[in-house]
């Protein structure tokens, strides 16, 4: 089934327990899930959601934040009127810092 692009919400986060809690949470809404950049990217492409959470720890290197702050960018290249609010548990300041910068709407540390 495919997601209304209206409704549609991006969860980009590779922990399969904070993704079913996300999409619970975000029940009213079409969730679709991402687990890595490529697969965020591809689903930017296809669902053109205005609204995505992002965790910044992805894999391949899911303990630091360098491929959560390179898929930020790279959506928001692709779309740069969608809201990205990053939902993390990284709650490194500076990370914090740095997606505002790139453009995330707002930054939520899950802890």
């Amino acid at each position: 089934m495919e997601a209304n692009k209206n409704n549609t919400v991006l969860i980009v986060e590779d922990d399969l327990g904070v993704q079913k809690q996300l999409k619970w949470a975000l029940s009213d809404f079409s969730p679709v899930m991402a687990a890595d950049r490529e697969s965020a990217l591809a689903a930017i492409r296809r669902y053109e959601p205005k609204v995505v959470t992002l965790d910044l720890g992805l894999p391949p290197d899911p303990a630091n934040a360098s491929e959560g702050l390179r898929t930020l960018e790279e959506i928001l290249n692709l779309v740069p009127t969608t809201k990205v609010i990053v939902i993390t548990g990284n709650d490194d300041k500076d990370n914090a810092l740095q997606a505002i910068a790139l453009g995330a709407h707002d930054f939520t540390p899950s802890r």
